[in-house]
């Protein structure tokens, strides 16, 4: 280099020098750039809330000090702005409640454009936008960008094709996945914008409709650049056509998942990138086998197929696959043998798979032997399947493993310490749902640290593990219904002080529970399931962050606590215990809470009412947010204007407690969605209100034994739940909002309500679980209601289970009942009906429980193969003199259709010369027909019970000759000596032999029948057993209750049979309906 060439070079690095002094010089004045530092509290002040405090350290001179604002080392400029929502991922595990979005609000000030040097924008996760407003186009002019979300940021509309003049972008995220609210609505319309980004690398615009952009393969196809493909759900269809030239030569990663149905072509554009790595074709309704094309992808790492209808895979096609690590195919039918299916993947991968996901495929037969070939194994998840035998020891043997889920399969036999001394990497480990015997000893130290422990329906009792002692990882506990008989240890609440879902309910695990549960540490939502053990002790103070907490169905005591603790609360479970006292207005602090069900305890008082709770001298103006108030069999009084305050309600049951009032006439306005509404057995008075008719949501009402007078309504059409066959539905918030971990690729829901809530119908009390959205049923008995039957009754055709019966209903039965196509139980009797039976019941061909007793009815009992098949059909009818034909013992003289019949009694002598008393009949003429019915219609109550000789003037006198028919026809079934046992829970496997073998353990079976369907003659997971004695039936209550048959926990209690009501034909059968 000369002495010239040298002397310019000093001169750049001098002035270059000089112009960077001069740039510190300029930001040091005042800490950054005065423009730079305008521009961004103009941002802020456009930002109207901030829960995260993101922007609260933007104060002062120097911004370039500021959290989530970087500058320019060299220059001091700005370069990166990074306000991204870390908590959304946090806020998105607390799923089903509803709260405001957790980011920040406002607009996106255009001041940012004097950001002339912003290389990285990150606003992800914030509500900057809301209805009406799309991204913002002066982002376009950002010109020095080259990182860029804007996923899930509430947007709407045209995503701007502005966007394609960020030259310099590598990095562009407008994801819509986990986004909290249904405001995110990106469309695309014209994607030639996008070839502009010559070096964009990352593309993700999953949840973007991209149904009319044009040839998005064509545009893509020219990013030579791309590596990462993100498409996921956009409502995406390929073009069957191939692409002439490819510039694709970067892509490594395509995720086009969610997308098109149905085929897929040999010339789709993918199979020609050789490149490739990570390919993502699920829950795409793919159902055929795979081209031979895929071979060409020789690159390939991971598959993803799950969700789709594939019967089978092409192993030619799969052949070259040689780097496969990670296959998925959760969800596909492939209907084969394990091994056999194993065997069709190519051997050269064996070695190298590191994840193999067949959950919900249907494979059976056994675990192979050789499973430990595939010794790079961490994940293996065979979940929801058909497979048997024992689980094989040389699954030992994959020392890597970190994820083993083997549930919901048909494996027996035990699980030792052999099966899992060698597994040093396990992590999570799920057993569930099998016939396993964990045999593990007590002293025994595992090698490895679960973080995920899922054990229920295993055999792990009688005594409690103590092997979990040294498992302090563990955040997802699950050891229910595990047989475990025994107290719950010490040190339990302190080794999983860090868990965010517990489960230990269906065992018989005993102890107190702490006085305060606030030291759990989890910083992660909580789920607490206790249910149905032997706990004690009050409830405690709970941990901040618990969300759902069911500690049902066990011994506590003691009132409700003042103040739970546990602010984000949203399901509450507390039935069926010992606590006492009233319920605290702290109840309508709980904003986020769902379900509240504090059923079957001895709580006294009224509900708060949250709309005028105050705290102090200050009114809050609350309202109580909960879709599921459950309260009945308390002692609750007070009227229910508490109901004003509860607009949210969908499911209200109050029943069996000591309410009072009238029925309010603003239901309909104040909680309009009311789907399940149950008062029975209360002290409610005055008329039924137009305005319950106006729940169109209604699809269950219950107001049976209360003091309820005057007319039914005739606007009961109204209620569209029970008269539409499709009614526009509502949530059910009886059913579960929780998302088993990670681990199931397709996601896992169940139930999360197995609390009862009782529907009386065919005679019984039936006790429903989350299932109970489906029961539509309308019950006004044992109340003081007259006139006729409304004929709109006969709109509601939705009904299962219809019950009237106990008032002072007159009248003829509408012509019309028979539109009643559903009905499964229908309860008329003991009212003061006439004339005849409608031949109209015929048409209803799912009855099975009929009663329509103790009237004045009369002709002929109508036929039909359903009426035949009733639930002891002879019962329908007592009480009702001048009905005739079967399945009565009184002949009907005359022709099928006669019309009415003249039935008198006279004395006859029987063969052996004894004079007995009997019925003769003659028929009627035709006006004597005419007249007979137009005389039961009109007749007052007074006259037609001179007439018919069926004194209703004294019910005392009545019901005593109710009271001896009954004793004299149907006392066997009313006794109980007290060795009549009702078992529930069983599996459909079971025989009545298998029952009778079962309970033999503990003395002389005399009768033992499992309960079927009449129709399918499947077990209906119910029966009965008769022991010999009544000391050995106190054993099976005490030895065989929550014990284990087949795989299923069942129950065993005393049949308890009392009269309910005040019909002789309604008996009360307390039971149980598990939801599985």
């Amino acid at each position: 280099m000369d002495a010239a060439a040298a002397c310019c070079l000093l001169l750049v690095l001098a002035t270059t020098t000089i112009s960077s002094v001069y740039a510190y010089a300029q930001a040091a004045d005042g800490g950054c750039f005065r423009k730079e530092r305008e521009a961004l509290l103009s941002f802020k002040g456009g930002i109207t809330e901030d829960p995260h405090s993101l922007l609260a350290s933007w104060n002062g001179q120097d911004c370039c000090l500021w959290s989530n604002v970087r500058c320019n080392n060299r220059t001091g400029h700005v370069v990166k702005l990074d306000l991204r929502n870390n908590f959304l991922l946090d806020d998105m595990m607390v799923l089903g409640y509803p709260r405001p979005h957790p980011g920040m609000h406002g607009k996106i000030s255009s001041s940012l454009l004097a950001l002339h040097h912003l290389e990285y924008l990150d606003l992800s996760g914030n509500h900057l936008g809301g209805a009406g407003v799309s991204i913002p186009r002066f982002l376009g002019s950002l010109g020095s960008l080259v990182y860029l979300n804007l996923s899930c940021m509430s947007f709407n509309g045209k995503v701007p094709p502005q966007l394609g003049n960020l030259s310099r972008l590598m990095y562009l995220d407008l994801n819509l996945w986990w986004c909290l609210y249904d405001e995110n609505n990106l469309h695309v319309e014209d994607i030639s914008w996008l070839p502009r980004l010559p070096s964009l690398r990352f593309l993700n615009m999953n949840r973007v409709n991209l149904s009319t952009a044009g040839n998005l393969v064509q545009v893509v196809s020219m990013l030579s650049n791309l590596r990462v493909l993100h498409l996921s759900d956009c409502e995406l269809v390929f073009p069957h056509t191939p692409i002439v030239h490819s510039n694709l030569t970067s892509l490594q990663m395509l995720d086009l998942s969610g997308n098109w149905g149905g085929t897929l072509n040999p010339s789709y554009w993918f199979w020609d990138v050789g490149t490739i790595k990570h390919l993502d074709l699920s829950q795409n309704e793919i159902a055929e086998p795979f081209p031979a094309a895929m071979g060409n992808m020789t690159s390939l790492e991971a598959l993803h197929l799950g969700g789709n209808r594939l019967t089978s895979l092409n192993p030619k096609a799969l052949s070259n696959l040689c780097n496969l690590r990670e296959l998925t195919l959760s969800g596909n039918r492939i209907n084969q043998d394990l091994p056999e299916f194993l065997e069709g993947l190519p051997h050269c991968a064996w070695s190298k798979m590191k994840m193999l996901d067949l959950t919900y495929t249907n494979l059976s037969g056994e675990i192979p032997k050789w499973i430990d070939q595939w010794t790079d194994l961490s994940i293996l998840q065979l979940s929801f399947n058909q497979l048997v035998g024992s689980i094989r020891r040389e699954i030992g043997g994959l020392i890597k493993l970190d994820k083993l889920y083997l549930d919901g399969n048909q494996f027996n036999g035990s699980i030792s310490e052999e099966h899992l001394g060698s597994l040093v990497n396990l992590e999570e480990l799920d057993l569930s749902y099998n016939s396993l015997n964990m045999v593990i000893s007590s002293n025994w130290t595992p090698p490895f640290k679960l973080q995920l422990a899922y054990f229920p329906s295993s055999k792990l009792g009688p005594r409690f593990p103590l092997w979990l002692k040294g498992q302090r990882d563990i955040t997802y506990l699950d050891i229910s219904d595990a047989g475990i008989v025994d107290h719950l240890p010490d040190w339990f609440w302190a080794v999983f002080s860090n868990v965010q879902y517990l489960n230990i309910s269906c065992n018989q695990i005993s102890g107190r529970l702490p006085s305060t549960l606030e030291f759990m540490s989890s910083a992660m939502p909580i789920v607490f399931d206790l249910n149905s053990n032997m706990l004690t002790g009050s409830i405690p103070q709970l941990p901040r962050l618990l969300v759902e907490l069911d500690i049902s169905r066990n011994l506590l005591s003691g009132p409700l606590p003042q103040n739970f603790g546990a602010p984000f609360l949203g399901d509450l479970l507390l039935s069926e215990n010992s606590i006492n006292g009233t319920i605290p207005v702290h109840i309508c602090e709980l904003k986020y809470l769902n379900v509240l069900d504090l059923a079957k305890n001895h709580l006294i008082g009224g509900f708060p009412d949250c709309a005028e709770v105050s705290v102090g001298t200050k009114k809050l103006n609350a309202k109580f947010s909960a879709e599921a108030l459950i309260l009945y069999e308390n002692n609750l009084s007070g009227d229910i204007s508490f109901l004003q305050g509860c607009p949210e309600l969908i499911i209200l049951d109050i029943g069996h407690n000591k309410f009072t009032g009238r029925l309010p006439t603003w239901i309909a306005e104040r909680v309009p969605d009311l789907s399940y509404l149950r008062l029975r057995h209360n002290m409610f008075s005055g008329s039924i209100p137009i305005q319950v008719t106006q729940l169109v949501y209604l699809q269950y009402l219950d107001l049976a034994n209360n003091r309820i007078s005057g007319f039914v309504p005739h606007t009961l059409a109204n209620m569209k739940a029970m008269t539409q066959d499709h009614p526009e539905g509502l949530n059910n918030p009886l059913w579960s909002s929780y998302d088993r971990p990670e681990g199931h690729s397709e996601g896992y829901k169940a139930p999360k309500y197995d609390d009862s809530l009782e529907v009386v119908t065919k005679g019984q009390y039936l006790d429903y679980t989350s299932s109970l959205i489906y029961m539509v049923g309308l019950d006004l008995s044992c109340n003081n209601l007259v006139g006729e039957i409304p004929v709109e009754i006969t709109s509601l055709v939705n009904l299962k289970s219809l019950n009237i019966s106990h008032n002072q209903f007159s009248g003829m039965i509408p012509e019309t009942i028979g539109f009643l196509g559903s009905l499964e139980s229908l309860d008329m009797s003991c009212n003061e009906l006439s004339g005849g039976i409608p031949s109209s019941f015929s048409s209803m061909t799912m009855l099975s429980k009929l009663n329509l007793s103790y009237n004045n009815l009369s002709g002929r009992v109508p036929t039909g193969n359903q009426l035949q098949a009733l639930i002891d059909p002879a019962s329908s009818y007592i009480g009702n003199d001048y009905l005739c034909g079967p399945p009565l013992p009184r002949n009907c003289s005359g022709p099928e259709g006669a019309g009415y019949l003249h039935l008198f009694h006279t004395r006859v002598r029987d063969p052996t010369g004894k004079e007995r008393r009997c019925v003769a009949s003659r028929k009627l003429t035709e006006a004597e027909t005419k007249a007979e019915a137009r005389e039961a219609s009109e007749v007052s109550g007074s006259q037609r019970r001179r007439k018919m000789s069926y004194s209703r003037g004294s019910r005392q006198s009545s019901y005593s000759r109710y009271r001896s028919r009954s004793r004299s026809v149907d006392s066997s079934d009313i006794e109980n000596p007290g060795n009549n046992l009702y078992v529930t829970g069983l599996s459909s496997r079971i025989t009545d032999r298998d029952l009778e073998k079962h309970f033999s353990a503990e003395g002389e079976v005399i009768d033992a029948s499992i309960v079927l369907d009449p129709w399918t003659r499947e077990s209906r997971g119910f029966g009965f057993v008769t022991m010999a004695t009544l000391k050995e039936a106190e054993r099976c209550i005490k030895y065989l209750d929550r014990s284990v048959l087949e795989g299923r926990v069942i129950t065993v209690e005393k049949i308890l049979l009392t009269a309910a009501g005040r019909c002789p034909q309604l008996f009360r059968i307390k039971f149980k309906r598990y939801t599985t």
